[in-house]
């Protein structure tokens, strides 16, 4: 399942890949994975121009041009592929986005993967993505933010950790590694770790997802490109 460094480097890519490209079509297969009605999803995307795309945790943002947002969650996995010949798709996908210059990119969701849409107004009250909170890999992700997020909490670390309110994009697959490297067990109180516990964990959680981002993420996972490293 795709987490912070997965999604780190889909971001990115897609960014590269798709900034200043218009849309001219959306194609949803399965509309349990989305929030709006098709036809009014084409409606309001078809003619906009991709201005920016970024990461909130573990889903993707892309930004139009018109205020509209695209977001983009993996869920327990997914194939999130770009093309720029639309003769080679693949054979299944949920989603499928095509630009003006006949590139684009197809979604198949594995399990739980979703495709939404929400201008600004929407975007503030979107119940899935409004609350997540900043991920390590964001410059004020700090020691002393760290320290000022755990100070007075009485929760287990591990429980603490993986709600996206409280940090973005930690999920199960690198909070055993983190907590490992540490000698913390996942169901240590908060209350109960020191400030030495606390400075070891965040080195900790800086150290194993910053590896896994260079080393180009998880190895049986494809990027946006279809790649593999």
């Amino acid at each position: 399942m795709a987490e912070l460094p997965e999604i780190a480097k889909y971001s990115g890519q897609m960014r590269e890949a798709l900034r200043g490209k218009t849309i001219k079509a959306i194609e949803v297969l399965q509309e349990k994975c989305t929030n709006v009605p098709v036809d009014e999803l084409q409606k309001r995307t078809v003619g906009a121009i991709v201005a920016d795309v970024y990461n909130k945790g573990k889903w993707i943002f892309t930004v139009l041009d018109n205020g509209e947002h695209i977001l983009l969650s993996y869920g327990m996995g997914a194939d999130v592929l770009y093309f720029e010949d639309e003769g080679k798709l693949p054979e299944k996908y949920q989603a499928k986005v095509l630009f003006d210059d006949d590139s684009g990119y197809t979604a198949r969701f594995w399990w739980f993967g979703q495709f939404y849409l929400a201008n600004e107004a929407e975007l503030a009250a979107e119940p899935k993505t409004k609350d997540i909170a900043i991920d390590p890999f964001d410059d004020r992700f700090t020691l002393e933010y760290f320290e000022g997020l755990l100070a007075g909490k009485k929760t287990q670390v591990k429980a603490f950790l993986m709600n996206q309110k409280n940090v973005g994009g930690i999920g199960n697959m690198y909070m055993h590694d983190i907590l490992f490297k540490v000698g913390l067990h996942p169901q240590k109180k908060i209350s109960d770790m020191g400030k030495d516990d606390v400075k070891r964990l965040y080195d900790s959680i800086l150290s194993v997802l910053g590896l896994s981002c260079d080393k180009g993420s998880f190895c049986y996972e494809m990027d946006f490109f279809g790649e593999t490293r």
